[in-house]
Order: C-alpha cells, then structure tokens, then sequence
C-alpha cells in the first residue's frame, strides 16, 4: 500500500513553488499586460472610437482563442506524454515528442487556420461585432493578432513542456522580458510618439506581434544554444513515429473539442453581448480583462498540476498525485482571495484607469462582485481539471465543458438577454451557474478515481 512520508509531501511544496508559483506569476502578468493594454487604449479622447477599439480587441481575442483551441488541446496532450517520459528518464523520446508536436501545431493546425481567418476578416468581425464602425476601427489590430498568433503557437508549445520538465522560470523570465518590447509599442504607436505614426488600436496589434516574435527568437535560442532538458540533441536522429501522433491526438483530440466548443460558444457569448449595444461590449471586455486576471491562477495551477500528476502516475504514485491536486487547490483559493479583495477595494480609481465612461464604469461596477464570486468556482475546477488532465481523462472533460457552455451558458444567455432584456448583471449570474457546474462535477470525478485505467503511453 503506497503510503505518503514527510519527505514526500516536502517533495510537493517544493515542485509546486518550483513550477507553480512561476507559472501563477507569468500568467498573471501576463493579464497585467493585457490590462495595460486596455488602459492605454483608454487614452483615446473620442468615445465612438474608443468603444469600438475595445469592442474590436474583444473580438480579436475571442477568435484567437477559438483558433487556438486545437493547438492548445495537442499541447495539454503533449505535456501529458512529455511528463510519463520523464518519469522513465527516456531522453530520446522526450525530444520525439517536441518535435512532433511542433509537426502538429505550427504546420498543420495554426498555419491554416490563421490563413482562413486572414481571408475572412470583414465577415468574421461583422458576423461577431454587428457593428460596422468596429470593423473599420479594428481590422488592422484583427490582423496583427492573427499574424501575430503564427509565432504565439510555437511560442505555447515551449511554455507547456517547459513546465513538464519543472523549468517554469525559464518561461517566467522569458514572457516578462519579451512583453516589455509590448508596452513600448503600445506606449509608442497607439498615440505616435517621436517619429512613429499615432495609430490607434492597430498600433497595439503591431505591439503585440513585436513581442511575440521577440519571444519566438528566445525560444529558438533555448532550443538549440541552452542547457534546458528542452534542448535538441544532436545524437538523437528524428524519426517520424505513426504511434507517438497517435498518442497525442488520444489524449489531445478530446481536450481540443472541449477547448473548441468552450471558445466556439465563447465567440456566440460575444455575439448575443453585443445586440445590446457597443457601450456593453466594451464594458464586457474591461469585466473579461479583470476577470481573466483572477482566473489566470487556477489556469496557471491547472497547467503546473497537470505534468506532476502526469509524473506520480507513471510511478504508480496515485496517492502523491492527489496530495498536488489538494496542494494546489489551497493555493488556488488563497491567492485569488487576495486578488479578489485588492480588486474590489481598488475598483474605483482601477475603471478611471481604464475608460473616462461614467456609463461604462457604471455597468461593470454592478457586475464586479459576481465577476470576485465566479473566479472562486473557475479556479477550483481549474485546479482539478488539471488533474484530470494529467491522468489522460480528457474525454470526460471535454463532454462535460460541451455541457455546460452550450446548454447553460449559451441558452440561459439568449434567453435573458434576447427574450427577457435582461442586463450585463444575469449574464454574469449565468457564467458563475455554468462555473460552479463544473467545479461540482470534475471535483467528483476526480476523487472517483476511475482514470486510474486510463493508459497515456503503453
């Protein structure tokens, strides 16, 4: 009978504050970037172009995150397969599956997919905003973000494996120092200063595209010139392997439809927002700003948590797998009670920094409390999630996710909204319903125990 020593649960504080904690700290700054972002946009003087510069960003940012369900399921499946290898110290499989998961995300999957979007931008960002003012402000900011996402999705790939093999502050250093060349862009272009040319919100897409290419050189630096486990080694001859793709489309096929459908119903979400005028789509997107900020923690845990479970299973340590999971939730609840409370004692002079708009701030503060109440449900189910994850049961996760989003979120929305005229408040009643549903479910789940029979790798 596996039994958990002290040494053990030592072992687990110390790889969560190893690979957890610098994750938490990146995505959350990530989101301060974002934030940041949205601020400098607030600089804006005229309003018409103000919202629809937001409206714009809200909409950029829901088809990227649609397009990058697929390569983002692939990563989940390959940091998964990654994690198992490395409990075997098997080094040539190790870097097979970094190669082929760049085979699969960059050449096949985000490369065609940035293409389409690119051909259909005026129909896309019509379809989504209804508004044609949001089109013409917004498409070079569509533009640069879609562009942009063809090096985000080599740049995704290195993040998630990087923490599978516990170098989470290698990725930490990276995003922190490549986003700068992000806010000097935006400081730079969005208001043209020195000799650049004042361009608004597509200044900030070419911002964005900037740091991501900075990143992307990093990388490439990692992989070739660094000491990381990452690293190529010239010994190891790839040899292209029917079975390891097979494995990771196992594991990654059902995370990408869960991830599809969630960003899939995320995008209609947006669309039934936005038949309630322009002013609440960009109140929605400073809600979605804070909001994200939050969750980023439970998101954060859930991608550490995922390859440390990984790791126990291919031991055969399941108890040890529980005690990160428990660990992490802890974690989770304790620091997005910090940020909640942060955000709500400084909500006032934070919506000055982001809109002059006494309407605007007006709606989002009525919805600030459920948006403080829904980050607790997400983190938790994030938390768990992850664990799932690590164990290879994405198959009832993604049903689960399909559930939640389409019939609850989805409907319940349109109704109150469409049919009842109800405001922002419901919908954002409705996003905590569809988060405790899930928290409820994958917690049950989990502790069932029944991905003990699920293989990863044979």
């Amino acid at each position: 009978m596996e039994e958990i020593t002290a040494k053990d649960r030592e072992k687990v504080r110390n790889n969560i504050v190893k690979n957890a904690i610098p994750t938490i700290i990146a995505f959350i700054l990530s989101d301060v970037f974002s934030i940041v972002d949205t601020m400098l946009i607030g600089t804006i003087k005229d309003e018409t172009i103000y919202t629809a510069s937001l409206s714009a960003i809200n909409i950029s940012s829901r088809v990227m995150l649609f397009i990058s369900a697929l390569s983002r399921g692939i990563n989940v499946a390959s940091s998964t397969i990654l994690s198992r290898y490395v409990a075997n110290n098997d080094k040539e499989k190790m870097q097979s599956v970094v190669i082929h998961t760049i085979i699969l995300n960059v050449l096949f999957i985000s490369l065609p997919l940035v293409i389409l979007t690119l051909i259909f931008v005026k129909p896309i960002m019509l379809f989504i905003g209804g508004n044609p003012i949001i089109y013409e402000v917004g498409k070079g900011y569509y533009i640069a973000i879609m562009i942009g996402f063809l090096f985000s999705s080599f740049n995704n790939i290195f993040a998630f494996l990087s923490r599978s093999v516990c170098e989470a502050k290698r990725t930490l250093y990276m995003e922190t120092f490549a986003n700068t060349f992000n806010i000097i862009g935006d400081i730079v272009l969005i208001n043209g200063l020195f000799i650049f040319p004042k361009l608004g919100v597509t200044g900030a897409g070419i911002a964005t595209l900037i740091y991501k290419v900075v990143l992307t050189m990093m990388w490439i630096y990692v992989l070739f010139c660094s000491n990381s486990k990452l690293k190529f080694e010239k010994k190891y001859k790839f040899k292209f392997d029917k079975k390891m793709i097979k494995d990771i489309l196992h594991i990654g096929v059902p995370a990408s439809t869960e991830l599809i459908s969630i960003r899939g119903a995320n995008i209609l979400f947006t669309k039934i927002i936005a038949t309630m005028g322009v002013t609440a789509l960009a109140a929605q997107q400073i809600c979605m700003t804070i909001f994200n900020l939050i969750i980023e923690v439970g998101n954060a845990l859930s991608v550490s948590v995922a390859p440390l479970v990984s790791e126990c299973i291919g031991k055969c340590r399941y108890k040890l797998a529980k005690v990160y999971v428990a660990l992490s939730k802890k974690l989770a609840i304790i620091v997005s009670t910090i940020i909640g409370i942060t955000i709500l004692l400084l909500s006032t002079p934070l919506l000055n920094l982001y809109t002059d708009s006494e309407t605007i701030k007006s709606i989002v503060k009525n919805v600030l409390i459920i948006v403080i109440i829904a980050q607790y449900a997400q983190n938790i189910r994030d938390v768990y999630a992850g664990g799932l994850r690590g164990c290879g049961d994405t198959k009832y996760i993604a049903k689960y996710s399909i559930l939640a989003d389409v019939l609850l979120k989805l409907v319940l929305s349109y109704v109150l909204v469409n049919v009842l005229k109800f405001d922002l408040v419901a919908v954002w009643i409705v996003i905590l319903l569809e988060e405790l549903f899930k928290a409820v479910i994958f917690y049950k789940r989990y502790y069932s125990e029944k991905w003990r029979s699920i293989k990863v790798i044979e």
